[in-house]
């Protein structure tokens, strides 16, 4: 692990080496996603079944996949007192955060009749939890809780089980959000299910929640090919550090290690105006390999084009004033702003939701929310007088681009 500096003539060509590795799906698995939709469409259910013995170790037949309503109310009862109670308490903070988002309508009168912006929430959407080594508790209640704000009608969850169980603490953690509908099963089949719909499992009309490389490429294809929608590509997980040397070193070295701990292919980037603080960052963690970029920059202007250009996942602040540079951060999805704060309290106590884009795409999406599980209706009615008035510009509108038949939609009411 080198420490790379923005005054080296070669900076810019490694940065941008580095960030090309992090998106992407390889065109070998895009062509056996194709397979595994072909399969689904065909046999459904069947074909669901098969791929979650082989690849889930899924046990049992279509009448054990979905979760028992005995098994969501028993749930609490596998956990100790001080788990079910932390999921509780983050319940509560991401209710208390996700219920702002509620959008407001509006409606602007004109006479005899009105325009109007609605917001309605999706009939329907699949989460999808990763079950992986780890039981993503905390994702169940940062997508359920939004899509419950949102009033969609069927939420349908998928995760994978091993041996026909799944960890009581997610069970729990849907039961607190509401969910009725889960079912046992992961992977890029459950995507398919969930786009395609394999009685019982629904085809949904919307497909959220983090996932491996299958998972994130089974998405896009199910939005390419119009099946549903999907919210975002939450890839291997993230984090960039700026600091200006002000802080405790060892925060940022515990911060860089509790976001290595998702796994193989997380990313991990200090941006620092001081070389004794990257040295130390160096030395404490050389054993973290090539996903840990140290950076020596000039000064806080760098470190915030720097910070823009890798919109990562989160980014921390370690610096003096650190609010001072919140408003000039614009493309990191989360900012943890200060030596107090950091993103593993995000991830699920503090209250704001904790699934977000990856790979540079922080730049265009945003952290997932209730109007994720909504969206916008324009409303419009118009009066005859309102109409007349419109006519002439319409008309001409339609004219200036050849629709013919546009323009006279309009003038045909002006008639009598």
């Amino acid at each position: 692990m080198q420490i790379l500096d923005t005054k080296e003539q070669n900076f810019r060509l490694e940065l941008s080496k580095i960030l090309k590795h992090r998106a992407g799906i390889k065109a070998d698995i895009e062509e056996r996603i194709r397979d595994i939709f072909s399969l689904v469409e065909k046999n459904h259910i069947e074909a669901v079944l098969d791929f979650a013995k082989k690849y889930d170790g899924f046990v049992g037949g279509e009448k054990d996949m979905k979760v028992s309503a005995n098994e969501l109310k028993l749930a609490e009862k596998r956990l100790s007192s001080q788990q079910s109670q932390a999921l509780r308490f983050a319940s509560q903070r991401i209710k208390k955060f996700h219920s702002r988002q509620i959008p407001t309508e509006y409606l602007i009168k004109e006479r005899g009749g009105y325009l109007r912006e609605r917001w309605v929430p999706l009939r329907s959407v699949g989460l999808y939890i990763p079950g992986g080594t780890a039981p993503l508790a905390s994702t169940v209640l940062m997508s359920a809780i939004p899509a419950t704000l949102a009033k969609v009608k069927r939420i349908v969850l998928c995760t994978p089980s091993k041996g026909g169980e799944i960890h009581p603490a997610i069970l729990y953690a849907a039961k607190l959000a509401g969910i009725k509908e889960v079912y046992k099963l992961g992977g890029a089949h459950a995507i398919a299910a969930m786009a395609l719909g394999a009685c019982p499992i629904p085809k949904v009309d919307k497909i959220v929640g983090p996932g491996g490389v299958w998972v994130s490429a089974a998405k896009v294809y199910a939005q390419s090919k119009g099946l549903c929608g999907i919210d975002t590509i939450a890839g291997p997980s993230e984090i960039v550090i700026i600091s200006d040397g002000s802080d405790n070193v060892e925060f940022a070295i515990a911060d860089i290690k509790a976001q290595l701990e998702h796994g193989e292919g997380g990313w991990a980037f200090v941006l620092a105006t001081d070389s004794v603080y990257l040295g130390k960052i160096q030395t404490e963690l050389s054993a973290k390999g090539k996903n840990l970029i140290l950076v020596k920059c000039r000064n806080a202007d760098e470190m915030v084009e720097l910070a823009n250009e890798i919109a990562p996942e989160h980014l921390e602040i370690h610096t003096r004033n650190p609010e001072r540079l919140v408003s000039r951060l614009t493309c990191p999805s989360a900012i943890y702003v200060g030596a107090y704060s950091p993103v593993a309290a995000g991830d699920y106590v503090a209250g704001p939701n904790h699934c977000l884009p990856t790979g540079g795409r922080a730049r265009f999406d945003s952290p997932l929310g209730v109007r994720d599980f909504m969206k916008r209706q324009s409303v419009v009615r118009l009066s005859k007088n309102v109409l007349k008035e419109l006519v002439l510009y319409g008309a001409e509108f339609a004219e200036m681009e050849g629709l013919n038949d546009h323009s006279n939609s309009l003038k045909i009411r002006m008639k009598d």
